[in-house]
C-alpha cells in the first residue's frame, strides 16, 4: 500500500518515493494553452497550492530535465502536445512562507538569507555575468546586499539566466502574501509593502526576461499598493471557474483515495471535510482526507494547521455578531462577493462586506446558491463543514466581539461571589447573562471561550491572572483563576449536558475529575492557601454551579 503524502509538497519525492498521488497535471496544460504571463492562484491554506508549484517547477525547470522527464511518466501531461515544453526554461522559485517576524528588521532577515539560498543555486552564473554584477551577485550570496540591492535581486537574476541560457525565465512564488499579512498584523505594514512590491513590480511588470510569472497566496493584495498597475496579471480565487479542480480533491478523487485505503465517503466523512465549491466544482479539503485516511478517525485536521491571526484582529475589531450566528447555526448569509478585497479596506472597521470576503478567501465560507428576482441577485455562503465549523468556534471563543455581548454590571458583586464561594450568585449571573446571547451549537468549547470572556473581562482589571486549557495536575483544568497576591485561587471546570436531567450527575463526576487529576496542583506550588473549586454545567441556555 503506498505512503499517505502528509505534509509532503515536493513533486519528485512524491513520485520517487511511491506516495498515492492525485493526477493534477492537466493544470500544465491549461496554464500553457492560457498564454497568461503572470497568474495568481488564491485558495485557502492546505490546498495543493506549493504542490503544484513543486511540479510546475520539475516539468519546466531546464536543469537535471533528462533525470526528471520519467516524473511525469503515465500521468496526463506525458500524453500531452504541451510536453514540448518540458525542461525548456530556466526556473525560479521562492517560497515566501518563512518570511515572519515581529518587526519590519527581522522580516528583511530573512528575506535575505531566501535570496541568499536561492542564488547559491545558481553560483555557477557568476563566471558569466559582467564583472560589476559579481560584486553585488557576491553580496547576495553572503547576505550582505543593500536593502536597494535586495528589491532588485530577482529580476536581475532573471536577467543573468535569461543570458546564460538564451531562454526567458520562469518565476514561482509560493505564499506570497505571508510577509504582508505578518506586517499588517504587527505594525509594520508601509515598510513591508514598500520591501516586497519593488521585488514583486521589477520582476514581474516589464521584465523582458521574464516568460512567465505564477504566485500562490490566500488573499489578493491590491488596491493602489501592489498588483493595481499591473495589466498583465490574471487572478484566479475560490469564485473562479478556471483552475477550480486543481486545488482539493473532487469528489471522484476522494471516493478514489478512500476506497484504496479501504475506507468510504460516508456522510459523517463527507459532513466533517466536504463542502467547499471553488468556481463551479465541489471539493473536499485535501489535508483532512489525508489525515482520515492515516488515522481513520473523524476529527478536525484542518484547523491545527496555520495562523488565523487576521481574522482574529478583524473579527475583534468589527460587529459581526448576528451573521456569525446565522453561520454557526447552519444558515447562508448573502453578502456581496469582492475580487479586489485587500489589506487596505481592512482598516475600514465598519465595512462588514470586506470581514466577509476575508473568510471567503480563507475557507470558513464558501459558495452555497444564487437567487435572482427581477430587481435583483443575491449570492449566498455558507460554512462549508463541520471541521471548518469546530475551527470557527474556537476562533470566535475569545475574541472581544463576544466580550461585547457581555456587559459588566455588578461586576464587584460577581468578582465576591468567587471570593466567598457563593456558587448560587454566579449561577445566577451566567444564567442571566445566557438568556441574552445565541449559542450556537451545543459545544463544550463554546461555553468554554464565553465563560472565560466573562472572566477576563471582570477579573484581569482586579489582580487575577486567568488561565485557560492549563497543563496542571495529571491532566488540563479548563480555567485557573489566581489573585496577584496568591490569596484566592479558583479551580473552574466546564461540562456540557446532553440533558437537563443529567446535570447534577455530571456536576458530581466534573467535581470528583479535579480531585483525581489534582488541577489544582499549579495553585498549589504558587503557595495560595484559598482554593476554591467550582464546576459549571451547562444545557442549552441553562447552567448550573456546584
Amino acid at each position: 500500500m503506498k505512503p499517505i503524502p502528509i505534509g509532503v509538497d515536493n513533486f519528485k519525492r512524491i513520485i520517487e518515493d511511491k506516495y498515492y498521488y492525485v493526477d493534477k497535471s492537466k493544470a500544465i496544460e491549461d496554464l500553457i494553452n492560457s498564454k497568461a504571463n503572470v497568474i495568481l492562484y488564491t485558495r485557502p491554506r492546505r490546498f495543493g497550492k506549493s504542490l503544484l508549484l513543486s511540479t510546475l517547477d520539475y516539468f519546466f525547470n531546464i536543469e537535471k530535465k533528462e533525470e526528471n522527464k520519467s516524473l511525469f511518466d503515465g500521468l496526463y501531461i506525458s500524453k500531452s502536445d504541451c510536453m514540448e515544453y518540458f525542461g525548456k526554461y530556466p526556473v525560479i522559485r521562492l517560497d515566501f512562507k518563512d518570511l515572519k517576524g515581529n518587526s519590519f528588521e527581522s522580516v528583511l532577515e530573512s528575506l535575505k538569507s531566501l535570496m541568499s539560498i536561492t542564488y547559491s543555486k545558481f553560483r555557477y552564473l557568476q563566471d558569466s555575468i559582467e564583472e560589476e554584477n559579481k560584486i553585488k551577485f557576491t553580496n547576495i550570496l553572503l547576505e550582505q546586499g543593500s536593502t536597494e540591492d535586495y528589491k532588485k535581486s530577482l529580476l536581475k537574476l532573471t536577467n543573468y539566466l535569461e543570458s546564460y541560457y538564451k531562454e526567458k525565465v520562469i518565476v514561482l512564488i509560493d505564499e506570497y502574501d505571508t510577509p504582508i499579512n505578518e506586517g499588517y498584523i504587527k505594525g509594520f505594514y508601509d515598510e513591508i509593502m514598500d520591501l516586497i512590491q519593488p521585488i514583486l513590480s521589477s520582476s514581474l511588470k516589464g521584465n523582458e526576461s521574464l516568460k512567465m510569472g505564477i504566485l500562490t497566496g490566500v488573499l489578493r493584495v491590491g488596491g493602489q499598493s501592489l498588483f493595481s498597475s499591473f495589466n498583465n496579471l490574471k487572478v484566479y480565487d475560490v469564485m473562479s471557474n478556471n483552475y477550480s479542480e486543481y486545488f482539493g480533491f473532487t469528489l471522484e478523487e476522494t471516493k478514489e483515495i478512500l476506497k484504496y485505503y479501504n475506507l468510504e465517503l460516508t456522510k459523517e466523512v463527507k459532513d466533517y471535510y466536504d463542502g467547499y465549491v471553488f468556481g463551479n466544482v465541489h471539493v473536499c479539503n485535501p489535508w483532512s482526507i489525508l489525515n482520515y485516511c492515516s488515522d481513520k478517525i473523524l476529527e478536525p485536521y484542518w484547523l491545527s494547521t496555520g495562523s488565523n491571526k487576521l481574522i482574529k484582529k478583524l473579527l475583534s475589531e468589527v460587529s459581526i455578531k448576528e451573521p456569525i450566528e446565522k453561520l454557526l447555526q447552519g444558515d447562508s448569509i448573502d453578502f456581496k462577493y469582492d475580487k479586489s478585497i485587500t489589506y487596505e479596506s481592512f482598516t475600514d472597521v465598519d465595512n462588514l462586506n470586506n470581514l466577509l470576503n476575508l473568510l471567503l478567501v480563507t475557507g470558513y465560507v464558501t459558495f452555497d446558491r444564487k437567487e435572482e428576482s427581477t430587481f435583483s441577485e443575491k449570492t449566498y455562503f455558507k460554512i462549508p463543514n463541520k471541521e471548518v465549523k469546530e475551527d470557527f468556534i474556537r476562533i470566535v471563543d475569545n475574541i472581544s466581539y463576544k466580550q461585547r455581548i457581555v456587559t459588566i454590571e455588578n461586576y464587584e458583586d460577581f468578582i465576591q461571589s468567587f471570593l466567598s464561594d457563593d456558587k448560587k450568585y454566579i449561577e445566577n449571573y451566567l444564567n442571566q447573562k445566557l438568556l441574552s446571547v445565541s449559542y450556537y451549537d451545543n459545544y463544550e468549547s463554546f461555553y468554554h471561550g464565553y465563560s472565560l470572556g466573562l472572566f477576563s473581562i471582570l477579573l484581569t482589571s482586579n489582580n487575577f491572572i486567568v488561565k485557560s486549557n492549563r497543563e496542571t495536575g495529571l491532566r488540563r483544568s479548563d480555567v485557573l483563576i489566581e489573585k496577584v497576591d496568591r490569596t484566592v485561587g479558583v479551580v473552574v471546570e466546564f461540562k456540557l449536558s446532553e440533558s437537563e436531567s443529567d446535570m447534577e450527575t455530571l456536576a458530581r463526576e466534573a467535581k470528583e475529575q479535579i480531585k483525581e487529576r489534582e488541577y489544582y496542583k499549579e495553585l498549589v506550588l504558587d503557595g495560595v492557601k484559598d482554593i476554591k473549586e467550582i464546576v459549571i454545567v451547562f444545557n442549552g441556555k441553562k447552567a448550573i454551579v456546584r
